[in-house]
């Protein structure tokens, strides 16, 4: 934890030597996130679904999803950026230094100029849980951190997946960026509005859904199962698919040379 706070100390000194640009950065960051609501709500409006989804459940789902992904975008950029140490040759140097790796590469790169859009889905996802929620409980308020944590774990998993890639192509595969962006995309909308098939992948396979779509149902009291409560906890074993191949990958790596 020290390491990582140090790391933080020093990514932040960086970003604040250029104020101006730091803030406006991070509003153009909120901007990102309103227009990408605004699609969202124009897309509902048009086909009339938002008499069958309710205003503020719509805004829950978007908040939840953006804000676990605008996390995973600022604390898990080392591996989402991982062909650039590879690169360079850095990620050798961190090789010889007795620290765990993952947390090296995790505090290699962070992008604090996303925070805007942290606050943004934030405050977001806190007015449509007031209006959606009437009696928000101890359980509740719980899950909705396990909702954005169990996303935020899923996206960083698939950081992590990527960065294996690098061990044998350097350049990395842009490929990775249709499991990344492309779950942010789909989890913009509620799964059930999606085919039988594409539900399936991103429950089973990816299980965003499990952290967003069917625990807002728990928490507006249309499934009363405790299992809907665990469910985010199914992001964990997505990580730990996800370290067991980087570390095959790490094993088979040998440096890129100079």
């Amino acid at each position: 934890m020290k390491l990582l706070l140090h790391y933080f100390s020093m990514h932040i000194k960086v970003y604040l030597e250029y104020k101006l640009n730091f803030f406006l950065t991070m509003f153009a960051q909120v901007l990102i996130l309103g227009t990408e609501l605004f699609v969202v709500y124009t897309l509902f409006d048009k086909f009339q679904l938002l008499e069958e989804f309710n205003i503020n459940y719509l805004f829950m789902v978007f908040s939840i999803n953006w804000l676990g992904f605008s996390l995973a975008e600022t604390f898990g950029r080392g591996f989402d950026e991982f062909k650039k140490l590879m690169k360079k040759g850095g990620f050798d140097i961190l090789l010889i230094r007795p620290r765990n790796i993952f947390l090296q590469i995790l505090g290699n790169d962070l992008a604090f100029h996303k925070i805007g859009r942290i606050i943004a889905s934030t405050y977001l996802l806190i007015i449509s849980t007031i209006n959606l929620i009437p009696e928000i409980t101890i359980d509740k308020l719980l899950l909705i951190i396990f909702m954005v944590l169990g996303d935020f774990i899923i996206i960083v998993s698939l950081f992590i997946i990527g960065a294996f890639f690098v061990f044998f192509t350097v350049e990395g595969l842009e490929f990775i960026n249709v499991f990344t962006n492309g779950t942010k995309q789909v989890n913009d909308y509620p799964i059930g509005l999606y085919h039988k098939a594409v539900g399936v992948i991103f429950t089973f396979l990816i299980p965003v859904a499990l952290c967003n779509y069917y625990p807002v149902e728990y928490l507006i009291d249309k499934g009363n199962s405790f299992y809907y409560f665990l469910m985010p906890l199914s992001s964990l074993i997505l990580l730990g698919i996800s370290i067991v191949i980087f570390n095959l990958g790490l094993h088979k790596y040998s440096s890129t040379g100079s």
